[in-house]
């Protein structure tokens, strides 16, 4: 029986493009099959084995971005005892390429056992710790706002290595924020930021020894701490400000050990992700970082109104939530900007009407949505001039791409892969529609997102397609800055892009007025204002404008009388 010569590629970070010319070098000729992040880790552990199980070729290629950086190579290794391919290999973009055979398991095994054993330490010792610290955790008071420093923004995150999405606009909107507002801040982060507006300091994970990548975060968490608070010691901050993750409390210990307020930007429930979107294990573990990051800030800034609810709920004080949706930078993201060469690069002809979507290929993004309106829109109007550009990576883009072929070898469809922060606007410019197309979350929850490519797309002054969900339905008009339709609905959908394709002046009207109220309500400056408001004297963060003013709620800000505490 002649065996399968197939090749198994899973790209778990980098570029796709690159992982399978790497993957084609080295077995030229051979069948490659790319697995999806969604193929894998749907249906949780036991589906992860079953998946595995049914690979049968000669080879399963794990790609990384680098392997130093590599999370959990001892796992992708041992993988080689479940799937029935006879090799097993890593693979980076600057071309190394390790394979593993089954004969090379007597060799890796005694860092695997010391590797085990040092998690099953780190498991148990976190759990008592996290246990008791959870029922005696307390904020640090804004009395204690006072330092050299206004701000320092943590980012404990040293397994983060791709900065694009809507996290990176987040980040980089609310550092731009700070700058805005003339304060003083300083960065420190697990891996390299790709920005430049404050001084970052690199603090990078040095535990080698582990199996599972939860268990090295939770180790790290006190690396960091400890490394921060000895570079903060001649430069005391007035607030600790960090965005949350998952496995870490390095910011409720740096506020505990230098006295400091924490802030804690609150996106979403971790927990809650992994139950429904993003699996991962030791979920108790989890939620005792979770709920220790919730008890320990002094502030909790949350994007929505669903989020504030469900913190409510969860105990927290209304008087410590501040609701801070996502914003844009307008002077950055704004008409003209790029678009009319990304269009002669793609071959795109003035007469063309282009559609594009920016973001995550993941699940809330309502990405098959999305990919059955176009395969209908594309397959009713065959001929016409329409043309879309989907911008960005994800779980769900393999598959995506792979049933759409036929639409990208004519042309119509362009798939960019990741593309760096600073030139999406670009892409977007390039575009006369924007596509919004959000779903539902899966338990029936509002939907508590905030996404920052809504208002990146309202300042662009482009013409916008969007879900009639939660905070869309509440930042958009249907109309007026956009055209709502139902959530999921594929015939909606189609027929609102196919409406602003033939319809000029209704393009440039919707266009118009969603960057005049992205301008007029949704700056990251404005944001920034209502953290800097809690430290006294911080930059010109004062002189907040009336319409945010008028969103921040008196508990969150500290009367005049009381910001008279004198520097450290």
């Amino acid at each position: 029986m002649k065996r399968s010569e197939t090749i198994y590629l899973h790209v778990w970070t980098g570029a796709t493009e690159r992982a399978r010319a790497v993957v084609k070098e080295r077995f030229p000729g051979a069948e490659v099959v790319e697995l999806s992040h969604r193929e894998l880790r749907d249906g949780g552990w036991k589906g992860q084995i079953r998946s595995l199980h049914a690979l049968h070729g000669r080879a399963l290629v794990v790609f990384f971005e680098r392997l130093e950086e590599a999370p959990q190579l001892q796992l992708v290794l041992w993988s080689g005892l479940v799937h029935r391919c006879r090799e097993t290999a890593i693979a980076d973009e600057s071309g190394q390429f390790r394979v593993y055979r089954r004969s090379a398991w007597g060799w890796l095994f005694p860092r695997a056992v010391a590797s085990a054993v040092n998690d099953a330490i780190v498991l148990a010792f976190s759990y008592l710790l996290l246990r008791l610290w959870k029922a005696l955790a307390r904020p640090q008071p804004l009395e204690n706002a006072s330092g050299v420093l206004d701000l320092a923004y943590l980012f404990p995150y040293p397994l983060v290595k791709d900065f694009s999405g809507g996290a990176a606009s987040h980040i980089r909107g609310v550092l731009g924020g700070v700058v805005a507002n003339g304060a003083s801040c300083e960065i420190f982060a697990g891996a390299p930021l790709p920005m430049d507006v404050f001084p970052v300091r690199i603090i990078p994970a040095k535990r080698r020894l582990f199996l599972f990548w939860e268990t090295m975060m939770l180790c790290y968490s006190l690396r960091f701490a400890r490394e921060a608070r000895r570079l903060l010691a001649t430069n005391r901050p007035s607030l600790l400000y960090a965005r949350h993750g998952r496995f870490t409390v390095a910011g409720p210990l740096l506020s505990a050990w230098m006295r400091v307020p924490f802030i804690l930007e609150y996106n979403a429930s971790e927990l809650w992700m992994a139950n429904y979107w993003d699996p991962t294990r030791f979920c108790t573990w989890l939620r005792f970082c979770e709920e220790v990051s919730l008890r320990t800030a002094a502030r909790i800034v949350v994007v929505s109104e669903p989020i504030r609810q469900e913190l409510l709920e969860r105990g927290i004080p209304a008087e410590r939530i501040i609701l801070s949706p996502n914003a844009v930078d307008p002077e950055f993201f704004h008409p003209g900007c790029g678009g009319e060469e990304v269009r002669r690069r793609m071959g795109f002809a003035g007469d063309q009407t282009v559609a594009a979507f920016a973001g995550s290929f993941s699940y809330w993004h309502g990405i098959p949505v999305l990919h059955k309106a176009i395969e209908a829109l594309l397959a009713a109007y065959p001929d016409s001039r329409f043309r879309f550009i989907l911008i960005g990576d994800g779980p769900l883009r393999a598959e995506m791409r792979r049933s759409l072929r036929m639409f990208e070898e004519r042309g119509q469809i362009v798939f960019t892969g990741i593309v760096p922060h600073h030139d999406v606007r670009g892409y977007l410019d390039a575009a006369d529609i924007l596509v919004s197309p959000h779903i539902p979350l899966p338990d029936g929850k509002p939907f508590f997102g905030s996404p920052t490519k809504l208002f990146e797309y309202m300042s662009m002054g482009k013409a916008i397609a969007a879900s009639r969900l939660d905070q869309l339905a509440e930042v958009l008009s249907h109309n007026e800055t956009a055209l709502l339709v139902t959530p999921g609905d594929v015939s909606e959908l189609v027929s609102a892009m196919w409406r602003l394709a033939t319809d000029v002046d209704l393009r440039r009207r919707l266009g118009q007025n969603a960057r005049k109220a992205a301008i007029e309500q949704h700056t990251w400056q404005q944001n920034a204002a209502r953290v800097l408001q809690l430290i006294p004297h911080a930059g010109n963060a004062t002189t907040v404008p009336a319409q945010v003013q008028a969103r921040i709620r008196p508990e969150d800000v500290r009367r005049k009388e009381k910001q008279t505490v004198p520097s450290a």
